[in-house]
């Protein structure tokens, strides 16, 4: 399926608030002449990156465990991944910082500097993002974004969450949606990989958005 059937299928999950839209267009004016301009093209392709964010606010600064994979319909590939925490090198050694470190397992904490953003950025591309309550989750990365690189992502958006919810509502529709990941992986009979690990919850979200497409896909067959 090519990345246009993707989005065309998604348009009522990704298309956001005006506002949003808005942005996006200021945004892809300020970068229309930096090296930066492609990303806000339209993608192609059939590839598509789920993305994980966590942030733990810190007494100076949060801190940021970010990990994004490539998947296709076919396959989630993990040994394509990008995995990082960003924030101050020199936080003190609290307990709210080694708490983040065993949660996420993303390394040690590096500056968000431009490099680093440009590193993110590049790897996602202008490919469609998908995973878990997205626009909650990558709010404290698009700050860093808009302060470094003067753009949050603007890429197409698939919120796993609310296509899980639509899906069980179709099928279910007297049951209420389980509400967290967990449960919604449960729901449909995904796997949990790598625990609560940052990388683990980008790969479990890429396997449920696939479980959900095939799900879809024999629904209309059956129409």
């Amino acid at each position: 399926m090519s990345g246009i059937g993707i989005l065309d299928r998604h348009v009522a999950l990704f298309s956001g608030s005006l506002r949003t839209v808005l942005r996006r267009e200021s945004d892809r004016r300020r970068c229309a002449d930096s090296p930066y301009a492609w990303l806000f093209q339209p993608y192609m392709g059939d590839e598509l990156v789920a993305l994980a964010c966590y942030e733990t606010p810190m007494a100076s600064s949060s801190v940021i465990s970010v990990a994004a994979v490539v998947l296709s319909q076919q396959q989630v590939r993990t040994s394509r991944a990008f995995v990082a925490t960003l924030g101050r090198a020199d936080q003190p050694d609290s307990a709210s910082l080694r708490r983040h470190h065993m949660l996420c397992q993303a390394g040690e904490v590096t500056d968000p500097s431009s490099d680093s953003l440009s590193a993110l950025v590049e790897f996602i591309g202008n490919r469609p993002i998908v995973g878990w309550q997205l626009t909650q989750r990558i709010g404290a990365l698009n700050t860093l974004l808009r302060q470094r690189l003067s753009f949050a992502l603007p890429n197409a958006q698939v919120d796993v969450a609310k296509l899980h919810q639509r899906q069980l509502r179709r099928l279910r529709p007297v049951l209420e949606a389980p509400n967290t990941f967990a449960q919604a992986l449960a729901c449909w009979q995904v796997p949990t990989i790598g625990g609560q690990s940052v990388l683990g919850e980008a790969t479990s979200s890429a396997l449920l958005y696939m479980r959900l497409q095939r799900i879809m896909a024999e629904q209309h067959s059956d129409e």
